[in-house]
Formats: C-alpha cells, structure tokens, sequence
C-alpha cells in the first residue's frame, strides 16, 4: 500500500566520481567527504565487504564470477544496492549528499540507473540524479603504480590491472560523454602527489558554479513515498 507522508528535507546530493582503476577515487572521495559532510559509498570497497561476509553462497559465487570474467555487474544487480545506499543516507540528518565511487561504469548501468524509478521512494528534490559527476583524469603508468601499491585485493596483478583499463578504456568514454554533454561532468587532473591532487581539487571545486549549487545546504519541501 502506498502512503505520503509530507516532510521537509535539506537538498540531498548525489554525486557519481569516476575514473580508471588506480585514479585515486577512494583519496578524494574521502578528503570530500569530509569537508562537506557527504557519504563516501564506494560500490566496489561495499561490494567486497559483502562478497566476504557471504563466501561460500551461491549467489557470491555467481557475482564473483561474472566478475572475474565480465568486470562488472548489471543494473539490475546494481540499482538496487545503490538506492538502498542513497535511501539509508539520507536519514542521517548530518549529511548534505553521497559520493558513489566508482558507477556507472559503463553505458548500459547509465540508462538503466536514468530510467530506474528508484526516486519514486527516496525523499529527493525532484531533480534527475546526479546533480554532478567527477572525473579524475590519470595515466596509464599512473594509474597502474597504485593501483598495484594499494593491494586491496589479493587477486590485484599487473594482468588484473591491464584487463581492467582496457574495460575502462572500452566502457567509460561514453558515459563520459554523455555527462559532459549534460553539463554535469566536472574533470580533474589526478597525476600528481597526494598533496597536489588536493590542492588542484580544492581550486577546481572553488571555482565550479556546479559543485558549489550541488554542496550548498537547502531546506525543500519533499514527500516520502512507501
């Protein structure tokens, strides 16, 4: 049975940071999520964590499979994990908005994730989401030197590492595109040190009329829908 209960919200943000593996998604993800109160929700850091708290099962056998094997999973394993993640955020009064780290990867999670109608029942201001979307530009050798230094994994190899760019390489330009035309998109060199990369951020992000109307805090009238 469907109910609306009327309630007034602060503007709930979304935000999708994408980039090659290695690109230093996770460093700035976090360091945002700091200064301004956003939810870091990497899709893949959670969708380990869930993989070893269900080893054994059927279902994360399959997953690690299509993994190992596809590189990615489909919306329609996806969306629903995510809208959980945005719904479960947005109780938490502290927060301003959700950084997703690492979605969408490729051009079929973008038109489902555009056409899903998860909103339906997430508090949101009616906007379509995202409001904005990061790219963090890096290069190959790059991108590979940390990805192999931060061994989050203990599958993680140089082999890993080349199949996985050339999926990035493969899927990601068109999902780029389609953000950049929208005029959502906002890139970032990510080549440098730590300390440079956040400095670089922080001077981009300062001077982006979309980041600043995307981080600012509102009250909107908004209604729940169960």
């Amino acid at each position: 049975m469907d109910t609306q209960t009327p309630s007034k919200r602060r503007k709930f943000a979304v935000v999708f940071v994408l980039g090659a593996p290695g690109s230093g998604k996770g460093t700035i993800c976090d360091f945002l999520a700091r200064k301004h109160s956003l939810l870091h929700f990497s899709v893949g850091d959670n969708l380990r964590t869930w993989m070893k708290a269900n080893v054994g099962t059927p279902l994360a056998a399959r997953i690690q499979d299509k993994l190992d094997h596809q590189g990615f999973l489909t919306s329609a394993e996806l969306n629903p994990f995510l809208g959980l993640a945005i719904e479960e955020a947005i109780q938490k009064d502290d927060l301003k908005g959700i950084l997703i780290d690492g979605f969408p990867r490729c051009e079929e999670q973008l038109k489902s994730w555009a056409q899903w109608p998860f909103q339906e029942r997430l508090p949101l201001d009616g906007k379509n989401k995202p409001d904005a979307v990061l790219l963090l530009n890096v290069t190959k050798d790059n991108a590979e030197a940390r990805y192999l230094a931060r061994g989050r994994d203990r599958n993680d190899s140089g082999e890993k590492f080349i199949r996985r760019f050339a999926e990035y390489l493969d899927e990601g330009p068109p999902v780029e595109r389609y953000y950049r035309e929208a005029g959502l998109l906002i890139e970032i060199d990510n080549n440098g040190t730590k300390e440079d990369n956040i400095t670089a951020l922080e001077k981009t992000l300062d001077g982006s009329i979309l980041w600043n109307n995307t981080v600012e805090n509102q009250t909107i009238e908004s209604v729940f829908r169960f």
